[in-house]
C-alpha cells in the first residue's frame, strides 16, 4: 500500500485562501518549530508512565496538523493519544515513532513546495 500525501493540498490551499503567503510561511514555520516540543513531551511523558501527558501531548500536536492539512499526521496522533489513554504504553511508544517519521515527511513536503526554507 503506498503512504498517503503527507499534506492534503486541498486542505492546505483552503487555509491559502485565508491567509497571504508570508503568513502561511510562518504559520508552517511554527508548527515544525514547536511540533519538536510536543513530540519530546510524548516521549518524556511516557518514559515517566504518565499517560495523560503523552495523550495531551499527542492532541495538541494533533490539532496542528489538521489544521495544516497533514491528515495522516493527524490520525497517527490521534492513534496514540488513544493508546496513550488506554495505558498501553508499548503500544504509544510504537506509535510515536511512526509520529516521528510522518512528522519528517510533512516537514520535507513543506519544504518541497516552498513554505519551509532550510
Amino acid at each position: 500500500m503506498n503512504d498517503p500525501e503527507p499534506v492534503q493540498a486541498s486542505d492546505f490551499d483552503a487555509l491559502l485562501e485565508l491567509l497571504d503567503a508570508q503568513t502561511m510561511r510562518d504559520v508552517v514555520a511554527l508548527f515544525v518549530a514547536a511540533a519538536p516540543t510536543r513530540l519530546a513531551s510524548v516521549r518524556d511523558g511516557l518514559a515517566a508512565g504518565d499517560t495523560a501527558r503523552a495523550a495531551t501531548a499527542f492532541h495538541t500536536l494533533r490539532s496542528s496538523c489538521g489544521q495544516l492539512g497533514a491528515r495522516h499526521l493527524e490520525e497517527l496522533c490521534a492513534a496514540g493519544e488513544q493508546m496513550a489513554k488506554r495505558g498501553d504504553m508499548a503500544a504509544a511508544s510504537a506509535q510515536l515513532r511512526v509520529v516521528l517519521d510522518e512528522y519528517e515527511r510533512c516537514v520535507a513536503w513543506f519544504r518541497s513546495h516552498g513554505w519551509l526554507h532550510a
